[in-house]
């Protein structure tokens, strides 16, 4: 049994030994004719050259003879000879490099056409780039440490997995509206279930569909913006009679803070734009002063001010109002990102990121993470400023 295992042993070295020795055969065949396609440009290159020196030269002896009929006919198969040989040297200088690429290289028939041009087009220059390039590869390698890179598989899609997913159901909504090619039945369903989500999300949405191709998603997305907008509306006249039927000074400023609130609700759903944007404005301003004529102390009539104001771009007033408001201890992590929208408009980004540090100071290293002052929808611009 030893005797036929060690006999095995040899035998299967051997094979190694032989498959090593022909792979290192079949690489030095390649690296020879890969040298001898370079050799073979160059010697080309260079006759081409030597032939348009030699007619340089016959062309200046030749100079009193001008009137000789046959001097025409024999510049002409000199450009034809340098012309052939030139596209000699291209297409062995292609063939080169496309066998020196790496074997992962995709490329190569776009490579070989690149390299050939060159050369053929600007001669001797073309070879010397193309040679310079590769002696500056071999030279200056890459770091060893750098990964080669690979071809990985294509995740699968688990489609069943699909009903346990709950977050981004606004965005898996929104992909299926703005799908014109889906199914009409499927849009109008993903539109439907669209009402489930916060209003001011669902007003973005339905707004985006009022131009939509098929009728039944544009009526439905007209009947969800003019629904909001209706809900609103009744309660603004509700309390606009209230206000007209108040009995003392406490119950009218409480009807104009309740309209404040209910003005800034129309355009903090984005149901208003253009001019009647700027009406709606206007009233929310008339109804936060009116309601600070008896309550100075309102904070949260200030910061519909200071809103307001950076709606208008006015970021000097916006920020006193928003300062007021955080005397009257409004939060400070509400009115933070206000402040540092103020500096922006001011083109202070140091203060807008001292501003949103204050958000960020449970910031880890240069990550800025933010602690939990910080809501999530703030959360990434603070990571962008304090980082």
């Amino acid at each position: 049994m030893p005797e036929r295992t060690s006999q095995g042993e040899r035998v299967m070295t051997g094979r190694r030994l032989r498959q090593r020795g022909v792979a290192r055969g079949l690489r030095l065949l390649r690296w020879t004719f890969t040298l001898g396609l370079a050799g073979l440009a160059v010697v080309a290159q260079a006759q081409a050259l030597r032939l348009v020196l030699q007619s340089d030269a016959g062309s200046a002896s030749t100079l009193p003879l001008m009137q000789t009929p046959d001097v025409p006919a024999a510049s002409t198969s000199v450009v034809l000879l340098v012309l052939a040989w030139q596209a000699v040297s291209a297409l062995l200088a292609g063939g080169f490099m496309t066998c020196v690429l790496p074997a992962s290289y995709l490329g190569r028939r776009s490579a070989f056409w690149h390299i050939a041009l060159i050369t053929f087009f600007l001669p001797g220059a073309g070879l010397a780039v193309v040679f310079g390039v590769l002696l500056i590869g071999y030279v200056f390698p890459p770091p060893r440490e750098t990964l080669a890179a690979g071809r990985v598989t294509a995740p699968g899609f688990v489609s069943h997995l699909m009903a346990r997913v709950r977050h981004g159901a606004g965005m898996r909504l929104r992909a299926r509206l703005r799908n014109v090619q889906g199914e009409r039945d499927d849009r109008v369903a993903a539109l439907i279930s669209v009402q489930a989500l916060p209003s001011r999300v669902t007003s973005e949405i339905a707004r985006d569909l009022l131009a939509d191709p098929v009728e039944e998603v544009r009526l439905l997305a007209y009947g969800i913006l003019d629904g909001m907008e209706k809900r609103i509306m009744q309660q603004i006249y509700a309390m606009r009679d209230r206000h007209a039927a108040a009995q003392d000074e406490d119950e009218r400023a409480h009807a104009c803070r309740r309209l404040a609130q209910l003005y800034w609700e129309l355009i903090y759903q984005n149901l208003v734009r253009g001019e009647v944007l700027r009406f709606t404005l206007e009233r929310v301003e008339q109804f936060a002063r009116d309601t600070l004529e008896q309550h100075e102390d309102d904070a949260s009539m200030w910061y519909l001010l200071g809103r307001c104001a950076l709606l208008r771009e006015a970021p000097d007033v916006a920020e006193m109002y928003l300062r007021h408001a955080q005397f009257h201890s409004f939060p400070t992590e509400r009115l933070l990102p206000w402040l540092a929208e103020a500096a922006f408009q001011k083109r202070r980004y140091d203060r807008v990121s001292q501003l949103l540090g204050g958000l960020g100071a449970g910031v880890t290293g240069a990550k800025g993470v933010a602690n939990a002052t910080a809501s999530p929808a703030v959360q990434p611009a603070v990571r962008f400023w304090t980082r």
